[in-house]
């Protein structure tokens, strides 16, 4: 059975979706009106839903603080955000609270038996205005990152020592990983340093994860 549970505000929501998920033969539902940020943890505890549906304007706060709350923990549920209009503002964000789902229900005719599926399958479920400013962002960074690149003044192996320098090897660690000298690690380093303008390995890892090496 996949467990779901309801985190709405408005009871009539949380009963016409209820019922939906009710009928599906598959589906163990339960809802839960919160008062406290206690209330949703002692939901959570007790049921241990596969996926959590959860009001945007849940507790009256930002609902995607308190998604991200519950997204932290050990073996977390799946988490749909549930809103009545497109917001453009939480998707970027949203995903980055580990949010699966963004759902808009305003018209009350969203396949609830599907989503549930396909989020407690591993999957996501996006409203298409928020797929769309998720491609977008994904869009306007390679396109920033790409020039970046292009422009960057290093050999393929000295982009190979960059990489194992911003994942805090040590120069013997690096030359024993490329089959390299320590004396030759070392210039490599150095001409990095020089090249780049950067005055640390601080620097060169904090450049090497700017540019998505690492």
């Amino acid at each position: 059975m996949i467990r779901v549970l309801l985190i709405l505000a408005r009871g009539c929501r949380a009963r016409r979706i209820g019922r939906q998920l009710a009928a599906e033969v598959d589906i163990e539902v339960r809802q839960q009106a919160p008062e406290t940020w206690s209330d949703i943890m002692t939901a959570l505890e007790d049921f241990a839903p596969s996926v959590v549906v959860l009001d945007r304007g849940v507790l009256g706060a930002d609902g995607l603080a308190v998604a991200g709350d519950i997204t932290r923990g050990g073996r977390p549920p799946a988490v749909a955000l549930l809103t009545d209009t497109y917001h453009r503002e939480d998707v970027v964000p949203a995903a980055k609270a580990g949010v699966r789902g963004y759902v808009v229900d305003s018209a009350g005719v969203c396949p609830w038996g599907t989503i549930v599926r396909t989020l407690a399958a591993g999957g996501g479920w996006l409203a298409p205005a928020a797929a769309g400013e998720l491609l977008d962002e994904f869009r306007a960074r390679a396109a920033h990152r790409l020039p970046e690149r292009t422009r960057i003044p290093l050999t393929d192996r000295e982009l190979s020592v960059l990489r194992l320098v911003a994942q805090g090897c040590s120069n013997l660690e690096v030359a024993t990983e490329l089959g390299l000298s320590q004396s030759t690690i070392k210039t490599h380093v150095s001409r990095m340093l020089a090249r780049l303008d950067l005055r640390s390995r601080t620097q060169l890892a904090a450049f090497a994860r700017d540019l998505g090496l690492v």
